[in-house]
């Protein structure tokens, strides 16, 4: 019982982490992106997941899919880019997630 009462506390944790993060996250709807209406996106966050190769595939960062691909500037002079990074991304509302023009790693989260 003690078990579960812990998992539960650390989860209602994590999830007001996650929402904190979300209280970051910025759009400018006034864009326009290789010709096409976008939104423009700018979050902080840590990454949870990485492809094979991190120049090209999807990230996770507190549970948002980000598309990354050659094009996609990414900035490792605070730290590389790892799980448990925490970044700051730049780009633009993409389906279901964001298309990041560029990727600052700001270090790891304590």
């Amino acid at each position: 019982m003690k078990r579960v009462v812990l998992l539960l506390i650390a989860a209602a944790f994590t999830w007001s982490a996650s929402a904190a993060e979300a209280s970051r996250y910025e759009y400018d709807d006034d864009d326009h992106h290789q010709g096409r209406y976008e939104s423009r996106a700018k979050f902080y966050g840590t990454v949870d997941a990485l492809p094979p190769a991190v120049n090209n595939g999807t990230w996770w960062v507190n549970g948002r899919e980000v598309q990354v691909s050659p094009q996609t500037r990414i900035k490792e002079k605070r730290g590389r880019a790892a799980v448990g990074a925490y970044v700051e991304v730049e780009g633009y509302f993409s389906g279901s997630g964001v298309a990041a023009s560029e990727i600052e790693v700001k270090g790891h989260r304590r």
